[in-house]
């Protein structure tokens, strides 16, 4: 097994096992034993279980930026492709939520800890919300004065709904979304 497979398998083994007991009752000898191989090798990939921590909390990022980037490119409508960003960003989350379950006793005592990883995704959030905005301007569907400051403001407006879309099923999701955009949109498409 190659240096890069054995950290994935330890990132993936510990991300179950974060799932499951939450990241205080999970232990470095868990994830070492779930793996297959000795505390020590452990340590040789990762210096403490909360590094362990961050780079699960980086896997679920990426996989969330690419399952984004495959949904906004089966569209090619700035309009569509700003309900799938939302779908998939509050589907995706609630998706997290469900597996996560154990986590969110430990949420508050986690913010800090995960919020700055989520940084560099909101960064890439709006970078990814103001091109599909840039896009419907430069095809006359959008007019909107300050597009930068659009994506900031919807994307910080889609983390104030993130508490409510862990507590809803994806229907329901879909429905608020469908309700949401119009409003949005008049405020924003060219008459």
């Amino acid at each position: 097994m190659s240096k890069e497979e054995r950290r994935s398998l330890i990132i993936e083994k510990a991300r179950e096992l974060f799932a499951r007991f939450g990241l205080k009752k999970t232990t470095v000898d868990d994830i070492a034993s779930a793996c297959g191989m000795a505390k020590a090798t452990l340590y040789y990939y990762f210096k403490s279980k909360e590094e362990i921590f961050r780079a699960v909390i980086e896997r679920e990022f990426g996989i969330f930026r690419e399952r984004m980037k495959k949904a906004l490119s089966k569209v090619d409508d700035p309009r569509e492709k700003l309900r799938i960003f939302f779908l998939t960003r509050f589907t995706h989350l609630r998706e997290l939520a469900d597996f996560y379950e154990t986590l969110t006793s430990e949420y508050l005592e986690l913010y800090s800890f995960v919020e700055r990883g989520r940084k560099k995704l909101t960064d890439w959030e709006i970078e990814t919300v103001q091109s599909i905005l840039d896009e419907g301007v430069r095809r006359g569907i959008f007019e909107i004065p300050d597009p930068q400051l659009t994506a900031v403001i919807l994307v910080f407006a889609l983390k104030g709904l993130e508490t409510w879309t862990v507590e809803r099923d994806r229907a329901e999701i879909e429905r608020a979304i469908d309700l949401m955009l119009p409003v949005l949109f008049r405020g924003i498409e060219r008459r």
